[in-house]
């Protein structure tokens, strides 16, 4: 494979992840919590012994940098619904799940089997205390402040556990609206400078539109790349074949 095609083929690969990644953007529009991926893509040059002199250039190959994710918050929706919250400011939700604690922007939270406060796949929401929060049965009164302060008719139940890290791009995205942790990133525990609503949730802040577009640009870009691979095969065909029946 010539040069041409080994610098059309990096690109297309680049194309390619970056369609999965709109793709997944796409299919999550309308998930609760969920932060939008971006590609990060950069040239990478190499200089080749034939790149010095006049007319000549080094090769720029598309290198597939990384991708990252767009911690803007989303739309706010009214649901009514007791359990559902939403975090307005820079905070995420502790999570406890069988692989560890986990941050989430996702508050579409219900009762599990034993009253206590958990997402809808059942892991569990921890309080401040790093304890689930218990619901009595009968318990019918239940009021979330704003700093997070967990209230029943029977009195305080706890305080909501939220997460605050100095780098949120540091942040591994695990599952869908979960996130991890990384060693090295300093993260902060409390209410400070956020706020609970109850009976709402973040939207998703995939603008679907803009997606959409992108999508249809990165196919026909794919598509283009893939007719000049083509056409450069069918060029070193001709070539080759010309050569031979000289020969």
């Amino acid at each position: 494979m010539d040069n041409t095609s080994y610098i059309a083929l990096s690109r297309q690969m680049a194309l390619w992840k970056q369609m999965n990644i709109v793709s997944n953007n796409v299919a999550n529009m309308n998930t609760a919590g969920y932060k939008q991926d971006n590609a990060v893509f950069t040239s990478y040059i190499n200089q080749t012994p034939d790149a010095a002199g006049v007319g000549s250039a080094p090769q720029f190959f598309a290198l597939d940098f990384g991708e990252f994710q767009d911690f803007r918050e989303g739309a706010f929706k009214n649901t009514g619904n007791t359990f559902d919250l939403a975090i307005k400011g820079d905070g995420f939700f502790c999570i406890e799940t069988p692989a560890g604690e986990k941050y989430t922007r996702k508050g579409e939270f219900t009762l599990n089997e034993d009253g206590a406060l958990a997402t809808t796949e059942g892991d569990l929401v921890m309080s401040e205390n790093d304890t689930p929060l218990f619901f009595a049965p009968g318990e019918t009164e239940i009021t979330i402040s704003e700093s997070g302060d967990v209230m029943t008719e029977n009195g305080f139940i706890g305080r909501l556990k939220i997460a605050r890290f100095a780098d949120n791009q540091k942040l591994l995205k695990s599952a869908g609206v979960l996130f991890d942790n990384v060693e090295g990133n300093a993260v902060m525990f409390g209410s400070e400078n956020i706020r609970i609503a109850q009976g709402m949730v973040e939207a998703s802040n995939v603008n679907a539109i803009a997606e959409m577009t992108n999508l249809v640009k990165i196919q026909r870009s794919y598509d283009y790349v893939q007719q000049m691979i083509d056409e450069e095969h069918d060029r070193l065909s001709n070539t080759i074949s010309t050569f031979a029946e000289l020969a």
